[in-house]
């Protein structure tokens, strides 16, 4: 049972099942109506059909794993599905192939609303591998993403893609000479995915693509605010969103790097750097009040502060592992920032 929380005095404890094998065993304890646990809220991209999840989760497997890893990925991801999850993300994956086919897996039957936000670049599509037989590269750019997509969604089938992040690689003809982006084109049946346009760490302006889009992928935390001042006051007005990746700032904010930077590695291995992991870490602990007093976890908050912007329509997550899958998931179970916590954060100006 998970400790997710809620105001005052009471405690949330919401138990949403356990994960057995390739299912999921509900909790024969409190019904539904008696959990203090929110749904994930779905959020509009304007003047478009397309809704996502305000939580995305990303699937990136490792090459080979035993089977049942695989089945406890999917009763994993069905879970989430549960709990309002509607938006799963490969464009991160190591091996989106295989992510691919995993999500597919978890829901072979067409449900409306699950969707997937894959990624392209000039790098991905050139060392992409063709079945055998299928022929050279393709002549043009439109043709060879239009081809790389359509296997994906053959691997997904029959969930869709929602989301094309394209990444503009330096120097390449995705850019045009004043630094915008330009996109290839897609030649898809049915509905078209949208673009969403992969922005670079600390970008000084946001880049105007052609064909125009006002969606765009980037890092926010509560460690790296670059973005801010970029869409505020500006969001609204061209109706711009954002695809808010990594808010948890590499695991710092949700405790799994320090985790793995306290993990032996074996003979041979270098003496832990002290001063780089008060680097680190320091930052964290200056973060402590957002937990005190509260019923609420810095990973809690930490999104929390990211979907607090009313111009991200998504935060992406790593697949949480079973013991902390509640926590992440019932992060708007837990009291909300105030605006005393916001004020000492020194990042509304």
């Amino acid at each position: 049972m998970a400790r997710v929380s809620t105001a005052g005095d009471k405690e949330c404890l919401w138990d949403s099942g356990t994960v057995v094998a390739d299912r999921l065993t509900p909790s024969q304890g409190a019904s539904s109506k008696d959990r203090d646990f929110r749904r994930i809220e779905q959020r509009p991209v304007p003047d478009t059909p397309t809704r996502l999840s305000a939580l995305t989760i990303t699937i990136d497997p490792p090459a080979v794993v035993p089977p049942a890893a695989d089945a406890r990925t999917i009763a994993l991801l069905r879970k989430a599905h549960a709990l309002g999850v509607t938006t799963f993300d490969v464009a991160e994956a190591r091996f989106p192939e295989r992510a691919e086919r995993l999500i597919a897996m978890a829901f072979p039957e067409p449900r409306t609303g699950v969707s997937v936000i894959a990624g392209r670049s000039f790098e991905t599509l050139a060392r992409e591998r063709k079945p055998p037989g299928e022929g050279t590269d393709s002549p043009d750019l439109a043709s060879a993403i239009t081809e790389s997509l359509e296997r994906s969604l053959q691997r997904l089938a029959p969930v869709r893609i929602s989301i094309v992040e394209w990444t503009a690689d330096a120097g390449s003809a995705s850019e045009t000479s004043s630094g915008d982006a330009k996109l290839p084109g897609m030649r898809l049946p049915g509905p078209a995915p949208l673009w969403a346009v992969r922005l670079p760490t600390s970008p000084a302006v946001l880049p105007t693509t052609s064909p125009p889009v006002g969606l765009f992928s980037g890092e926010l935390s509560l460690l790296r605010t670059d973005l801010i001042p970029r869409f505020e006051g500006e969001a609204e007005k061209k109706r711009l969103r954002l695809i808010a990746r990594d808010p948890f700032s590499s695991g710092r904010l949700d405790g799994t790097r320090f985790a793995r930077s306290g993990t032996f590695g074996g003979p041979g291995t270098a003496p832990v750097d002290l001063r780089r992991l008060h680097e680190e870490f320091d930052p964290i602990l200056r973060l402590g009040f957002l937990t005190d007093r509260h019923r609420r976890t810095l990973a809690q908050a930490a999104l929390q502060f990211v979907l607090r912007m009313p111009w991200v329509v998504t935060a992406v997550v790593p697949l949480p592992d079973p013991e902390r899958f509640d926590e992440v998931l019932g992060f708007s179970s837990c009291p909300a920032l105030t605006p005393e916590d916001l004020s000492r954060l020194d990042l509304i100006k």
